[in-house]
């Protein structure tokens, strides 16, 4: 794999899942951007595979697979990696990335390189730009409504009774 030549990869018509663009997420110490890519069709999910793509199955629909992809927010060196791309389908940059919602679909572009370090090598992916073709607007999680105290409507009980 030595000989691998660095590319841009891209990948078509993708159900987008758990994106995190808007800014960058700290869930091991390291700042990055995430994305879940997801496909129902196992031919596709081969591609990927072959493609340098750690593919997973989806641990609540056994019938789709699935792919983290991310993008580091600073290079070895401290300085910015800058942000992934996002565009609507018109390549137009999405106004509110935090709005893009689970079952979106899009199109991925990565970009894949060659690296051996301390003892490992093989093949990284980072995730570059993002085109939402169809977008699952993120609305949020659920608002609780106000609690209002409930009135007592029986007489209250002989201090010998129990209450219940």
């Amino acid at each position: 794999m030595q000989n691998f030549e660095p590319r841009n990869y891209r990948i078509d018509n993708v159900e987008l899942n758990w994106a995190k663009l808007a800014k960058p997420v700290n869930p091991f110490g390291t700042e990055q951007f995430e994305l879940q890519i997801a496909t129902k069709d196992k031919a596709i999910a081969d591609d990927w595979s072959a493609n340098h793509l750690n593919v997973k199955a989806d641990k609540t629909d056994t019938s789709k697979f699935t792919v983290s992809l991310k993008r580091k927010a600073f290079k070895a060196d401290g300085t910015s990696n800058g942000n992934v791309k996002v565009v609507n389908a018109n390549a137009q940059p999405l106004k509110d990335v935090s709005k893009l919602g689970n079952g979106s679909t899009g199109n991925v572009i990565v970009y894949q390189y060659y690296y051996e370090t301390a003892g490992r090598k093989g093949i990284a992916t980072s995730l570059t730009a993002v085109q939402v073709t169809d977008l699952q607007e993120f609305t949020g999680a659920v608002d609780f409504e106000p609690i209002v105290p409930i009135e007592q409507t029986t007489e209250p009980t002989n201090s010998n009774e129990m209450p219940f």
